[in-house]
């Protein structure tokens, strides 16, 4: 059966990419800062070998524990809830056939039988190995509410 193409219902034109070289912050800093506030995690699929791996707050808001290592993609994708699980599955097939990317807001799966929002966005590259992979960022999707907090 063929598959229909997945399309955003969304008529925003893509941001533009940001110069931020007169800022002497690294990667890892600004992830830093935005798990200040809540989890937000990076994550990436090694195409060649087919792993991924999640950083520390990709598996809570999972609900997992921690632990170094690769990740099983098709448990990742079960995490989804079953409608969802198949729009992440075509979105990561045509991903890797495009050499493109994606966003989504979906409803992934709880201890407790639940669903919550979750958003992530992805994009297909080359590392600096030579290596093709998916990376993206993940986060738990935040109604729009006022809040204030200091540290």
């Amino acid at each position: 059966m063929p598959r229909t193409p997945i399309t955003i219902d969304d008529d925003r034109e893509p941001r533009a990419r940001q110069d931020i070289s007169q800022f002497a912050v690294s990667s890892e800093e600004i992830i830093e800062m935005l798990s200040m506030y809540d989890p937000y995690g990076i994550w990436k699929i090694d195409l060649e070998s087919g792993n991924v791996f999640w950083s520390r707050d990709v598996y809570e808001i999972h609900g997992l524990e921690y632990h170094e290592g690769a990740v099983n993609l098709n448990e990742a994708i079960d995490a989804y809830h079953p409608d969802d699980a198949k729009i992440v599955a075509q979105l990561i097939d045509e991903t890797i056939e495009n050499k493109s990317g994606y966003r989504f807001v979906l409803r992934l799966k709880q201890r407790d039988g639940t669903f919550k929002m979750v958003k992530s966005v992805a994009k297909y590259r080359v590392n600096d190995e030579g290596r093709e992979e998916i990376c993206g960022l993940f986060s738990e999707f935040q109604l729009p509410i006022r809040n204030i907090a200091t540290h």
